[in-house]
């Protein structure tokens, strides 16, 4: 039985995780965001293809792609701290402070800020490494 528990950690060991691209880390991030308040409705899933599209120069094939696959890693995701790590490898502090003024578009999206999508805008602000004032700057920037 043991030899069985060892061979089996082993493989876990071994096996390598699939690379996380930027554009993923984001959508499944401004995923997070939508959802935060627990109901994604049409306004917010709209920002947040127009976003992707935009952000990414896709067509709107591809942003449902996106989308799709940022959603099905956002519900099986267990830490934003993995996604968090692509952005700040990725993205200089101009892009990131841009990154969480989408966050905020998001937010203001279907017309009322939940506290739950403010909370995980500002998790999300401190993971990539922002201060308190690019968070603030980003969220008047992006306030309707």
């Amino acid at each position: 039985m043991l030899k069985t528990i060892r061979k089996m950690f082993e493989q876990f060991a071994s096996e390598q995780p699939t690379p996380i691209s930027p554009q993923l880390a984001l959508a499944v991030l401004l995923c997070e965001v939508a959802n935060a308040d627990m109901n994604i409705d049409l306004d917010e899933h709209s920002a947040l293809h127009k976003i992707l599209a935009s952000s990414f120069d896709l067509s709107s094939v591809q942003a449902d792609e996106l989308l799709n696959q940022a959603k099905i890693e956002q519900q099986e995701s267990i830490s934003l701290q993995t996604f968090t790590r692509v952005l700040t490898q990725n993205l200089d502090r101009d892009g990131r402070i841009n990154f969480i003024q989408s966050m905020w578009q998001i937010a203001y999206a279907d017309g009322e800020l939940d506290g739950h999508e403010e909370y995980i805008i500002r998790k999300i602000a401190d993971l990539v490494y922002l201060s308190h004032s690019d968070f603030i700057k980003a969220k008047l920037q992006a306030k309707p």
